[in-house]
């Protein structure tokens, strides 16, 4: 068996802008709420979250790629639940990415790609959350 690998020295992704759930707030946490930003950048969201000022889907430029070239994509989970510096807050739980299987890049070998998601509260009655940041890690994967 033959296994050939190429790589594209020049390429890369750029972060125009991260996934962002924007600020929100869990009006109840007895029972667990989501909130979605779909690659349409649609928010929907469930049960007790709010959404005080909405967020966006992230948004990643790929370029110094071949022209016309098919890109196959995966937004991957690195880490589920989140973190922040005001301890002890409850977490919430990033339960899904999404992201187009396939792009094809421009005659420049330039391609836009954007990553929507899902996270859910801890639903844990006596957990509150507190006014803080809340980060996650997640991957791009791009391959050729």
């Amino acid at each position: 068996m033959l296994l050939l690998f190429t790589s594209i020295a020049n390429a890369a992704v750029t972060e125009v802008e991260k996934l962002d759930f924007g600020t929100l707030a869990v009006l109840r946490n007895d029972s667990v709420s989501e909130i979605t930003i779909n690659l349409d950048n649609q928010i929907t969201f469930t049960n007790h979250i709010r959404v005080l000022v909405p967020g966006h889907r992230g948004e990643y430029l790929l370029s110094s790629y071949e022209p016309f070239k098919e890109l196959f994509i995966s937004a991957n989970i690195v880490q589920t639940e989140t973190s922040s510096p005001a301890t002890p807050s409850q977490q919430f739980t990033l339960i899904s990415l999404s992201s187009v299987p396939t792009i094809t890049t421009d005659a420049n070998g330039d391609a836009t790609v954007f990553v929507g998601g899902t996270i859910a509260s801890s639903g844990n009655a006596v957990g509150i959350y507190y006014d803080t940041a809340y980060t996650v890690i997640f991957e791009l994967s791009i391959n050729f």
